[in-house]
């Protein structure tokens, strides 16, 4: 009999919000699959390790009654990872340990940064970027020429990172605005992401791989970036991802490279 491989999940900015809510569902709901399943590690990452490791303990605590994690003889396993997406050497160390664990399966990158409101400048701009761009709402953008841009079908890598560094030039000179850009760093980061997801798909594709790359919005969810008036806890901001990760029957159906929302496709340009 061959032995069982392990899945294996990595979730960034889990120690909290709707990371933290991925990291849990996500054990849950595999652990309610087909016991036939492999077992499953799930790597919950951070940048704080203090944080991290904090929230593994209490993740563990809180699914301890459901017998379901490996210390209860489950199938699924929850280990801390540090991982700062702006610090090259821990992406290399995530990168190795994956690599000693066969790869990886699934990765819901949920890491992101926001500034506060009415924060702008070149400063902004590149740390937002990086965070939220460089690893990895078209309407936001002001010019009906650069949404035209960003929403090509045969826009490529470079190109894309080209736009977001045209994006970074024209505000640390001062001409966003007549350059037909909004004044918010994170909309633009997450239409150059969108993008990206659609050029990663249909490299995918076009290498003959079987791998799926969709990109979702959880919502309008109750997080310390979305504010106590959200309507949304973070459970639900939870389910399009999980939905995403774990279907394997509804994912495959659809066109790769999708934007999603509330389990559904919908347009995002």
């Amino acid at each position: 009999m061959e032995p069982c491989v392990t899945k294996i999940a990595l979730v960034t900015g889990a120690n909290k919000g709707i990371g933290y809510a991925i990291v849990r569902n996500l054990a849950l709901r595999y652990a309610q699959r087909s016991s036939d399943n492999p077992p499953l590690t799930i790597f919950l990452t951070a940048r704080d390790p203090n944080r991290g490791q904090e929230s593994l303990r209490k993740i563990k605590q809180e699914l301890k009654s459901k017998q379901i994690l490996k210390d209860e003889n489950g199938n699924v396993d929850i280990k801390f990872l540090r991982m700062d997406l702006i610090d090259e050497q821990s992406i290399k160390d995530v990168k190795q340990i994956l690599a000693n664990e066969n790869g990886l399966d699934i990765l819901i990158n949920n890491a992101a940064i926001a500034s506060g409101i009415g924060e702008f400048d070149i400063n902004v701009v590149r740390s937002t970027l990086a965070t939220n761009f460089y690893v990895g709402m078209l309407k936001t953008l002001s010019s009906p020429e650069l949404q035209k841009e960003f929403s090509r079908e045969d826009l490529d890598i470079d190109e894309l990172i080209g736009l977001m560094k045209k994006f970074e030039n024209d505000v640390e000179n001062n001409q966003w605005i007549k350059e037909g850009w909004p004044s918010k760093a994170y909309s633009v980061s997450k239409v150059g992401l969108n993008a990206m997801t659609k050029i990663f798909a249909r490299r995918a594709d076009s290498e003959g791989k079987n791998i799926l790359v969709h990109a979702c919005c959880p919502g309008w969810v109750a997080t310390d970036m979305g504010g106590p008036n959200a309507p949304r806890n973070i459970d639900q901001g939870a389910e399009t991802p999980i939905y995403l990760a774990l279907d394997e029957n509804v994912v495959p159906e659809t066109k790769n490279g999708e934007f999603w929302r509330n389990k559904q496709v919908v347009p995002w340009n």
